[in-house]
């Protein structure tokens, strides 16, 4: 027969979250396997119980952390085990990754001579999204950011972009210099002929009215294409508006 439980036993996965943490401060995720990273999340999620079945299953199902991270509230909760809350506070970590990524940018100063900020924020804000969309950063004669704005949405392989939109808001911010930044749910981040034409009208809209279109990012989950590192950001002679 076995022996009762000691009441005052500290359960085994209480010894295996601190190991974890000491493991993370000494190191980072360095040496870390994708289901422990997700773990360590985990105990700070859900501190009462052992975590390591939960975090397999959550990368059984999305197949990466970035994932489950990215995934909808509605899929994170068909998963047995995580709740509301949880669901909820993987959400709130997604949105403070941006959140951080953004006010990096912010501080970032030359932004044109360290595009490392640019682009992380990017993949960060659009790389998962599901439907191909712009956005633009607004910079000041020293290429410091003073806002950014989402202005079209598409479907999952084209959006339609209004260069006249985006050379208004420009105006609106005194925008002196431009980053353009559009996502392939694809994940192929090599522009398309439409790409290039949207890219070539927006040039000339912002010349028209003296602002300079300085790059144009298109973004996936992993990686990033810059016009301007391959010389694609000659204005088209007329236009207003294309499809990308």
């Amino acid at each position: 027969m076995k022996p009762p439980a000691d009441p005052t036993a500290v359960p085994s996965h209480v010894g295996h979250r601190a190991r974890l943490r000491e493991r993370f401060l000494r190191s980072g995720f360095d040496g870390m396997l994708d289901y422990e990273v997700m773990e360590l999340l985990l105990t700070i999620l859900i501190p009462q119980r052992d975590v390591k079945p939960l975090a397999k299953r959550l990368l059984a199902e999305f197949g990466w952390v970035a994932k489950v991270l990215d995934a909808p509230p509605e899929q994170l909760r068909q998963i047995p085990g995580l709740g509301e809350v949880s669901v909820a506070n993987l959400k709130i970590i997604r949105a403070l990754h941006t959140y951080y990524l953004e006010q990096k940018c912010a501080e970032a100063g030359e932004l044109l001579t360290r595009p490392e900020p640019v682009a992380a924020f990017a993949r960060a804000k659009l790389g998962a999204r599901r439907r191909e969309s712009y956005m633009v950063l607004f910079l000041d004669a020293g290429n410091r950011l003073i806002d950014f704005e989402e202005i079209a949405e598409g479907t999952i392989d084209r959006v339609f972009l209004y260069a006249r939109n985006a050379a208004e808001a420009a105006l609106r911010r005194h925008a002196v210099n431009v980053i353009m930044v559009h996502n392939h749910p694809t994940g192929d981040c090599r522009p398309s002929p439409d790409d290039l034409e949207a890219t070539r009208a927006l040039a000339w809209a912002l010349a028209s009215i003296q602002v300079k279109l300085c790059d144009h990012l298109i973004v996936s989950r992993e990686s990033c294409f810059s016009f301007a590192a391959h010389n694609l950001l000659r204005p088209a002679a007329g236009g207003q508006e294309a499809q990308a």
